[in-house]
């Protein structure tokens, strides 16, 4: 399960921000980078603590010129989501996910294991990618 910020939500960015020129590239990328690092932290918070290897499983990647966070738990999207008649996907909805991403974790039959949705990893990177439009906003204002 990983979480990145792509091309889509950059353009959206872009578009609210329409001074960014006025913002270096080294404070949007440190920008970025704290932002990454918030998620990952809010996620470790938030995740269920049965036995921690789950919290443990949560970090960043460099990837190209962006950052990814992930949780490298095989488990993490069925505690994430939910299954069987649990499956509760709001937050990676809210992010703009399309619901098929959580489709590839949905077991072939109905009369499994239904275990209620635990959210910790989108929850944490829907409120991460809200504080740092925030923040960006903040530095604009002062900068005109």
């Amino acid at each position: 399960m990983s979480a990145k910020i792509n091309q889509s939500d950059l353009n959206n960015l872009n578009k609210k921000i329409a001074n960014l020129k006025l913002y270096s590239k080294q404070g949007l990328s440190t920008e970025v980078g704290r932002t990454a690092m918030e998620i990952v932290g809010k996620a470790k918070g938030s995740a269920p603590k049965d036995t921690g290897n789950l919290a443990q499983q949560i970090a960043t990647e460099p990837s190209g010129k962006g950052i990814d966070i992930v949780s490298k738990s095989n488990y993490s999207p069925y505690v994430e989501f939910g299954t069987g008649n649990e499956v509760e996907l709001t937050d990676m909805l809210d992010l703009g996910i399309d619901e098929s991403y959580a489709a590839q974790f949905k077991g072939a039959s109905q009369d499994r294991v239904h275990l209620p949705a635990r959210p910790f990893f989108f929850s944490s990177a829907r409120v991460g990618f809200k504080n740092m439009l925030k923040r960006v906003e903040k530095q604009l204002k002062r900068m005109t």
